[in-house]
């Protein structure tokens, strides 16, 4: 059953400006009247420096451009959006051979989120709005606050945990890498709060497994990080498919569901000494067997880093009712872990983990 949200419900579109900008009319046409009979007031720019004259009069919620237009394209208008009106949420429509443009114009421009021409009015929809509700979240000064306040605690004991196992690893560890690490949790736990205690718990557990491993201090580091934002692509996903179970989702959403993987690789693979975490974040569902995503991998293709978070993330999500119809306690979760040793989870990072949870 999809969970819908009462932000959802209470949305009202017509308090909210959309500027859309292509260069051609028929387009700009279409998102109009899309977006006109949702209730939303809309603006339209034929070009990038038509758009940064009307942003410049107008306070604009959400801004999608094409990708390809003449003089100014996309990644080149919401790269100066971005640093000119930051709190303006950037989409971007992209044709099917703009993939590696629009994965630059997420590094360039920071935008929220790609969708493809054609493109589907309801899933357009649904990632405006859910834009909106994101940039809202991060704007409302007041809100955030009180936010903070209440979860400090939880969140000051994750910083804590994770700054002591840097410490204990490694005396040059720069301090914009921590702050990366807490900016990336802190976004992690606004998306939805029951993700970052999930994580924690993913990281301590993975952390245990790769030192009884015999894992060096860096790659147990790794580990660690990257258990602890193993679902930092999730914040991408629309609220349909981040709040229903992978199980209960059908075809469509199973596969967007499946993308999470990349984009939290393409998202720490722009920050220095993140390569190792961002392969292991990658590569956290595939199965000992070849049949995960997003690769196909299997056996020691598969990095060992990785090969032990699939096995914790199922723990908890069996025990959460995620990875089954049914919640499991924690022995049953074992029970099944162990009938997929072999199969979906690595033999040796199996025994590994029922070592880790013996001691």
């Amino acid at each position: 059953m999809t969970m819908t949200s009462s932000s959802n419900e209470s949305f009202d579109a017509s308090q909210y400006k959309v500027l859309c900008v292509d260069d051609e009319p028929n387009i700009l046409s279409a998102l109009r009247r899309m977006l006109s009979l949702e209730g939303f007031e809309v603006f339209t720019a034929e070009s990038g420096a038509q758009a940064l004259d009307l942003l410049a009069k107008e306070p604009i919620n959400v801004i999608i451009s094409d990708m390809q237009m003449p003089q100014m394209d996309g990644t080149e208008l919401l790269e100066k959006v971005r640093q000119q009106w930051p709190h303006t949420m950037r989409l971007m429509l992209t044709g099917a051979s703009d993939v590696s443009g629009a994965i630059d114009a997420i590094n360039q421009g920071a935008i929220y989120r790609y969708t493809a021409k054609p493109w589907n009015d309801a899933e357009l929809l649904g990632t405006i709005k859910s834009a909106i509700a994101f940039g809202t979240l991060a704007n409302e000064h007041d809100r955030l606050e009180a936010l903070t306040v209440a979860q400090k605690e939880s969140l000051n004991e994750m910083v804590d945990t994770l700054e002591s196992r840097v410490q204990e690893r490694t005396q040059d560890l720069r301090a914009a890498y921590v702050a990366s690490i807490k900016a990336f949790s802190n976004i992690l736990e606004l998306r939805r709060p029951d993700l970052l205690p999930h994580s924690r718990r993913v990281a301590t557990l993975s952390m245990k497994m790769a030192k009884l491993a015999g894992l060096s201090d860096d790659a147990c580091q790794s580990v660690y990080i990257a258990g602890l934002l193993h679902d930092i692509g999730k914040i991408g996903l629309s609220d349909r498919v981040l709040n229903t179970k992978f199980i209960e989702l059908p075809l469509a959403d199973a596969k967007v569901y499946r993308t999470h993987c990349l984009m939290g690789e393409t998202t720490l693979n722009t920050l220095d000494d993140m390569k190792g975490v961002a392969a292991i974040i990658r590569s956290h569902h595939e199965y000992f067997n070849g049949t995960g995503f997003p690769d196909a991998l299997t056996g020691n293709e598969i990095p060992v880093g990785a090969r032990i978070v699939a096995i914790v993330e199922a723990y908890e999500e069996l025990q959460s009712g995620d990875y089954a119809k049914a919640e499991s306690s924690p022995a049953d979760a074992v029970r099944v872990i162990l009938s997929n040793k072999g199969t979906l989870f690595c033999p040796e990072m199996t025994d590994v983990f029922v070592k880790a949870l013996g001691g």
